[in-house]
């Protein structure tokens, strides 16, 4: 470590960054635990926190510097969609990929009494037909998510609209913190849920539940979380704000290498982080996850390294706030581009890395005739992602 980056480390207050206890929160963990962030002289704290909600909050208010996040918060609370509106920003994307839908024993085995075949149960058409046939008299199927503004929230109701069923008033959605959605689905509060591993593969290995589909295999490859901050603290600090990048960049290929795994979940089993066993988190990294009693695998392709993986995206914030549109979440907006470009800060990933400039990366700005219409779009079905993900674009 040079003389300079020994004096940041000493004179400069330590960097609080949230994460919560998922699989994809391995990046800020492996950079902490393996002195990456050290190696760019950032002296980082670690937090972990119980929700989505409080890093929201905690980073608005600077009570955190940034955190791990979902990758739509940084537009949701840019624009102040389900809280008071603070200017937040990513220019790095952590991981892709790694939802699941999951549903308990009970619910599964209503299913099995109405479906004609497993892909009936997979693709929300046995559920469709089981919905139709209960007595109005019973409470609504209850479904857990991890946060009202999450792919997430927007998976499952895309997984639910393709089967015909109207996620507003056909089922109930609740909100769940993630670490008790496994609980929760044991003890019959809920009936199912759309969460990030390991909670799904856990409960295909603890017996409990049945995983259904992957988001993969509803959106094909799109980013799931990333690295958010606080805009005036990016501004103010962007020495710090671009050394936190280059040490995650480090962590995300330490991750990503099949070498390392059996060290990477030892190191995340540890009480301070997962609270797991190896064992329980080894289906979490699989690219193929447990089939249970299904007859297919579970594409899931969770992806943490690659300038494909971590370069922020501005498409996808239009893709997110075609999808908070096309649920009743999103106020006006003048902009799109301008909340694309000023919340997705690829400036500053290639700043970080020492990256030039793409040529045309501006290809992703919607024209002025498609600002116009690109909601109502995507939220009637009009554009849709590309089934391959968003790395391949949108499909019209």
């Amino acid at each position: 470590m040079s003389h300079v980056e020994t004096n940041i480390i000493q004179n400069a207050a330590p960097v609080r960054i949230g994460f919560i206890p998922l699989i994809d929160c391995a990046p800020f963990v492996i950079a902490h635990e393996k002195g990456f962030f050290l190696d760019e002289g950032v002296n980082v704290e670690l937090s972990k926190e119980a929700s989505w909600a409080s890093i929201r909050d905690k980073v608005a208010f600077n009570l955190l510097d940034g955190a791990h996040m979902l990758a739509s918060m940084p537009i949701a609370a840019s624009l102040g969609v389900g809280s008071i509106k603070a200017a937040m920003q990513t220019s790095f994307t952590v991981s892709h990929n790694g939802n699941g839908i999951t549903i308990g024993n009970a619910l599964y085995e209503q299913l099995q009494s109405v479906a004609n075949s497993s892909i009936d149960i997979r693709t929300g058409v046995a559920l469709k037909r089981l919905i139709d046939s209960r007595s109005p008299e019973l409470a609504p199927l209850r479904f857990a998510i991890v946060y009202p503004y999450s792919s997430h929230n927007y998976q499952l109701r895309d997984w639910l609209s393709r089967a015909g069923i109207d996620s507003d008033k056909d089922v109930q959605i609740i909100v769940v913190p993630p670490v008790k959605m496994l609980d929760s689905l044991k003890l019959g509060g809920i009936d199912g849920y759309c969460v990030g591993e390991p909670w799904n593969s856990l409960a295909v290995e603890q017996g409990v539940g049945h995983m259904l589909v992957t988001g993969y295999e509803i959106w094909g490859s799109t980013p799931e979380k990333v690295f958010g901050v606080n805009s005036s603290w990016a501004e103010q600090n962007q020495a710090t704000y671009l050394a936190i990048i280059r040490a995650l960049e480090k962590a995300c290929l330490w991750v990503d290498e099949a070498n390392n795994q059996s060290e990477l979940l030892n190191i995340l089993s540890h009480p301070d982080y997962l609270n797991c066993t190896v064992e329980q988190l080894v289906y979490g990294f699989s690219a193929i996850k447990p089939k249970g009693q299904f007859d297919w695998p579970m594409k899931a392709y969770q992806r943490f390294s690659g300038p494909n993986i971590n370069k922020p995206l501005p498409s996808y914030a239009l893709w997110i706030m075609g999808q908070m549109h096309r649920w009743q979440q999103l106020g006006d907006i003048k902009s799109l581009n301008d909340v694309a470009e000023q919340v997705y800060r690829q400036d500053l990933y290639y700043q970080a890395l020492g990256l030039p400039q793409e040529k045309g990366n501006t290809d992703w700005h919607l024209s002025i005739e498609d600002e116009s219409t690109w909601l109502d779009s995507v939220a009637s079905g009009k554009i849709r992602l590309h089934p391959d993900g968003i790395l391949s674009g949108f499909d019209k």
